[in-house]
């Protein structure tokens, strides 16, 4: 888990101070497709990260980098809620969620029926009971809450 602090980020309980607080326009947020706004720039362990938060849906997120800044991945963040600063949940329906993101926590045919399901059409209940049972993983994994 990784920590935001404001303005400070916590790895693994090393505490890592920003290079940089400038505030930039730094992506696209995959839930929402609201602009990311930079929180800060930290150098550790021979990466650069950049910790985010999307205008739209408040969801919090750390870009890493290498050395060269070529992009390796991003990872939730979690903001620390004792600063004041807690992310607010996007709540979102199944279609507007990224197919990738879906499938690493929901079987094809249980993201299949949650679709039908919102959209009115016949589906498994059996799928959508079972779907129903991992929307809370789902939500620790990504920051994003399905409507259901």
């Amino acid at each position: 888990m990784i920590l935001f602090r404001d303005p400070d980020l916590v790895l693994d309980d090393t505490k890592v101070s920003p290079v940089s607080r400038e505030q930039n326009r730094v992506g696209i947020c995959t839930a929402c497709d609201g602009d990311l706004l930079s929180l800060g720039y930290y150098k550790h362990a021979g990466r650069w990260m950049v910790a985010a938060r999307c205008l739209g849906c408040s969801r919090a997120l750390l870009m890493v980098y290498g050395e060269d800044w070529s992009w390796i991945e991003d990872q939730p963040l979690v903001v620390d809620e004792a600063e004041g600063h807690a992310p607010a949940k996007a709540s979102l329906r199944v279609s507007e969620v990224p197919r990738e993101r879906l499938e690493v926590v929901f079987t094809p045919a249980e993201i299949r029926d949650m679709i039908a399901f919102q959209e009115g059409r016949p589906y498994v209940r059996q799928n959508l009971y079972r779907a129903r049972a991992k929307l809370d993983r789902f939500e620790r994994l990504f920051g994003v809450r399905i409507d259901l």
